[in-house]
């Protein structure tokens, strides 16, 4: 059937439809479309596909219209749809096994509330096999960037508006009135990783019997991003902007598919992540972020120093800043060396100075800002107090330290390889 006539078949239907949502209250498509383009999620939810009321004869017509296209997708004995948005969802956004009548009605509910346009092309492409496309999306602390940026399709970082009315649907209607706090969700940082899933009609013929007990997870669409994760962006965004990056809410955003559930909704996953201030980060620089975390794939070696430097750069007191640290030099530049305190204190600051340092004022400068953050480090742990009068003195070696340990680690990622320390203390490349 021709994309332009079953749009007209839908809008057609859509002209006399009344809806009734889950409070008892009805109305017209003009209302239905009001509501969802508002948001107003707890107005335009529906108990079920028999909440659409549809004109008898024109219900008839499109359930004639779409039954062929349907025909590959029905069980042989009941006549029923196999619904891949079931699996998305479950049966209170949409039935598991529609009548074909009803699956109609839901047509012309996505119609009410995106056009029978957009509805029709969805409709369309599900029948030709194309998979569901959604989004998994998470809010960031630590980074933050001006405008939208997609280094690589299929991946996106934008910064939320300060007004939560202008948030995505599918954040906004997981938040109730009150918890929409600017400082809170505001003006943060929203990495976006486009996937597939599928399919949005199969045969129930082809399904086990009784109730399936799993259902196809969805998968990165652009699979030159396969081996992306959030947590590993988080952290190569870590060392790219010299700050701690991580998610603290992550939730999936289905685009034009929410528009085909009857009662929407959007599970979400949240934990509290510390951060400091927020830097801001550009297109070239997450860019090379995809690259960190690509050459980090398998090298295993600094996955501890890079936890430990991180969790130096959350805040929290000079003390606890200096413990995280010193965990992170002795995993960075002690590689399984063991030995007292003075002997690992100065193969630590040997090492980084030859590794990092071009000239002797740099390497010089280099070994004493390591050799000292990590003997204060050792004092903390040994129970002895950092001198108030020297607190802030201690905060600049420590903030030194953290970045010589940042630009130890990026040298090892840029290598693939933790390095020869023979090598280095005897300046080779010097």
């Amino acid at each position: 059937m021709e994309l332009e006539r079953l749009e007209h078949r839908i809008e057609r239907a859509l002209g006399q439809t009344r809806f009734r949502n889950v409070r008892g209250q009805g109305f017209d498509a003009s209302v239905m479309r009001e509501l969802y383009a508002g948001k107003r999620h707890r107005d335009y939810r529906l108990s079920g596909a028999e909440s659409v009321s549809v004109r008898e004869s024109e219900l008839a017509a499109l359930v004639s219209a779409i039954a062929p296209m349907l025909a590959r997708y029905r069980a042989s004995d009941t006549g029923l749809v196999g619904n891949g948005l079931y699996r998305l969802m479950g049966s209170l956004a949409s039935p598991r096994l529609p009548s074909v009548e009803d699956y109609a009605r839901i047509l012309v509910l996505a119609s009410a509330r995106i056009g029978p346009r957009r509805t029709a092309a969805a409709f369309s492409g599900w029948i030709a096999g194309q998979p569901i496309p959604v989004w998994q999306c998470f809010l960031l602390k630590g980074a933050i960037n001006d405008g939208r940026i997609s280094p690589r399709d299929g991946l996106a970082l934008e910064t939320l508006s300060g007004n939560g009315e202008e948030f995505p649907r599918s954040l906004y209607v997981q938040l109730d009135a009150g918890d929409i706090k600017h400082e809170q969700y505001g003006r943060r940082a929203m990495l976006s990783l486009e996937h597939e899933v599928g399919p949005a009609l199969y045969s129930p013929d082809a399904e086990e019997k009784g109730f399936p007990e799993s259902f196809p997870r969805p998968e990165i669409r652009n699979r030159e991003l396969s081996w992306v994760s959030a947590a590993g962006v988080c952290r190569a965004m870590s060392l790219e902007i010299n700050n701690n990056v991580d998610w603290f809410r992550s939730w999936w955003d289905y685009g034009d598919i929410d528009a085909f559930f009857l009662n929407p909704g959007h599970g979400m996953s949240l934990r509290e992540t510390s951060s400091g201030s927020p830097q801001l980060i550009s297109d070239e620089q997450l860019t090379r972020c995809l690259e960190i975390d690509e050459r980090l794939k398998g090298f295993s070696a600094l996955d501890v120093a890079i936890s430990r430097w991180r969790r130096s750069k959350r805040g929290g007191t000079l003390e606890e800043r200096l413990v995280e640290l010193r965990v992170a030099l002795e995993s960075a530049l002690l590689a399984g060396d063991s030995g007292n305190v003075a002997e690992m204190q100065f193969r630590i600051a040997t090492r980084g100075a030859w590794l990092l340092g071009e000239t002797y004022e740099e390497r010089k400068a280099c070994f004493d800002t390591l050799r000292k953050a990590y003997g204060l480090a050792s004092s903390v742990l040994h129970g002895r107090s950092l001198k108030v009068k020297n607190r802030e003195e201690d905060a600049g070696t420590v903030s030194r330290a953290q970045d010589l340990c940042r630009v130890a680690i990026l040298h090892m990622v840029r290598e693939g390889a933790l390095p020869n320390w023979d090598e280095v203390v005897l300046g080779r490349g010097h």
